[in-house]
């Protein structure tokens, strides 16, 4: 066997403060958010799409791993573009700052994990 080899889909002796390690997962989650899922669906099914999926794919990774910043911002942004309209023509607008939609549902947020956050709290289980 050579180094670095997969093992349950985890790249075992890859570099994981590296962005190239982590491009399976971003790639993964690129490949789930398809055109016509951003159009067809509702808010709240981009909602859902998010927190059911999108959080889900990374989780694996992140619970061993600690996530460099720009690979953070880089699922952070797919799941921003995502939410305000994937695949439509033009820029959208983002109606609330991000921050505010990763709050809380008691707090007046959607519940939508942060990435950054999830990570470090996996890492401290």
């Amino acid at each position: 066997m050579e180094i670095p080899f997969s093992y349950l889909g985890l790249s075992i002796g890859g570099n994981p403060s590296r962005c190239s390690f982590w491009e399976p997962v971003v790639s993964k989650i690129r490949k789930r958010l398809s055109v016509w899922k951003g159009r067809n669906l509702s808010f709240a099914g981009r909602v859902c799409l998010i927190k059911s999926v999108i959080n889900a794919i990374p989780l694996f990774y992140l619970s061993f791993f600690r996530a460099p910043s720009g690979v953070c911002k880089e699922i952070s942004k797919l799941q921003r573009k995502f939410m305000w309209g994937w695949g439509s023509e033009g820029r959208k607008i983002a109606w609330i700052s991000w921050d505010n939609i990763c709050k809380a549902k008691e707090e007046g947020g959607l519940g939508i994990r942060s990435i950054e956050l999830f990570n470090k709290a996996l890492l401290a289980k």
